[in-house]
């Protein structure tokens, strides 16, 4: 660790300029901060690792590799454990989180490493939510590959959401919904399915500025998830932006005014969204808030969420992977509380991972 300035400059003599002095504080913020980014990247490689991959990785010479003590709980004696997989997943974990806890002291703004140590650690930050600081810095940098990245992974959910759009239609018997809102929207996936169905305007909201604006280059023949053929086979082009609004808000708190909507919206879509929430109260009371239903169907609401097991007094937890999962009934009776009545649900499989 460096010295404080006063402690610094008495060594150094009285003479020694301050500028000099600030220039090695700031190649020394910018040493940590580099420094930090490396240990989350190590540390989110380390916890993401299958057990027979972990067991393979510590047959090796590696220097970056700290042996813990190989504890399972219920398992046989230390020595037994030591060629066992799953203890071999202990030594990664612990290496995970010995790294993200450096990543952090390294950089304190790093709050997306403070997130995934909140994760690998089971404890929570944000008291029932990621913060807005871990969602926009984890989006900005995934913006620029994201469509490319979940299509290679058989993304599913926008696709999903706008089939389920279109049933809502049906058993409303309207042709169209006078508005809508893509809460979380991203880059716009969702509301190149939900645009179509849309006769007045289509909000998009997010909180990554970079998500945003990529979205803000859509329009109803280009971008936003649009296959080329589709695009191609277009009698003309139509630079129609595809949102009508777009905001960097919080769900929590946005109101009408803030996306100069005058009255609420027929439908929100809310496209992998909950995983970013763990306690869902004040979301779903906010939605109700957004949501005009004053019509004869009342307005609705579509989402997506990780489901985890029923068990006593199960809500919600933070998943290893940073994402928070849900118990079906805690769902169900937050969104009743919040004036919303089930319609249908579906256990789906959204995308696919390490070939899973």
């Amino acid at each position: 660790m460096v010295q404080d300035k006063e402690a610094y400059l008495t060594q150094n003599g009285n003479n020694f300029e301050n500028e000099q002095y600030q220039y090695l504080e700031a190649e020394l913020r910018a040493l940590n901060e580099y420094l930090s980014t490396l240990y989350y990247g190590y540390g989110t490689v380390l916890s993401e690792l299958s057990n027979s991959d972990c067991k393979a990785l510590q047959s090796e010479d590696s220097l970056l590799i700290d042996w813990v003590e190989p504890f399972v709980k219920g398992s046989g004696t230390e020595k037994e454990n030591e060629t066992d997989e799953a203890s071999a997943n202990h030594v990664c974990k612990m290496n995970a989180i010995n790294a993200l806890r450096l990543a952090v002291d390294l950089n304190s703004e790093n709050v997306v490493a403070e997130h995934m140590l909140a994760a690998l650690t089971e404890g929570d930050v944000g008291k029932g939510r990621a913060s807005n600081e871990f969602v926009s810095a984890l989006f900005d940098d995934f913006a620029e590959t994201f469509d490319a990245k979940l299509k290679a992974l058989g993304y599913k959910v926008p696709g999903l959401v706008g089939d389920a759009a279109k049933e809502l239609l049906v058993l409303s018997g309207q042709s169209s919904y006078r508005s809508a809102l893509d809460a979380g929207c991203g880059t716009g996936l969702a509301g190149r399915y939900l645009r179509p169905l849309v006769e007045g305007s289509l909000v998009g909201i997010d909180l990554s500025k970079k998500m945003l604006d990529l979205a803000a280059q859509c329009t109803l023949s280009k971008g936003c998830g649009l296959k080329d053929e589709e695009a191609a086979s277009a009698a003309k082009e139509d630079n129609k932006p595809l949102y009508d609004h777009l905001a960097s808000l919080d769900l929590e708190t946005t109101t009408l005014k803030e996306v100069g909507a005058e009255v609420g919206f027929d439908i929100i879509a809310a496209a992998d969204v909950f995983v970013y929430f763990g306690d869902l109260q004040k979301l779903l009371s906010n939605f109700a808030k957004l949501s005009d239903s004053s019509g004869p169907h009342g307005a609705f609401l579509i989402f997506s969420c990780e489901r985890i097991e029923e068990e006593e007094d199960s809500k919600w937890k933070l998943q290893k992977s940073g994402r928070y999962a849900h118990s079906k009934s805690y769902v169900v009776n937050t969104a009743a509380n919040a004036g919303y009545k089930l319609v249908a649900y579906d256990e789906i499989t959204p995308r696919y991972e390490k070939g899973e």
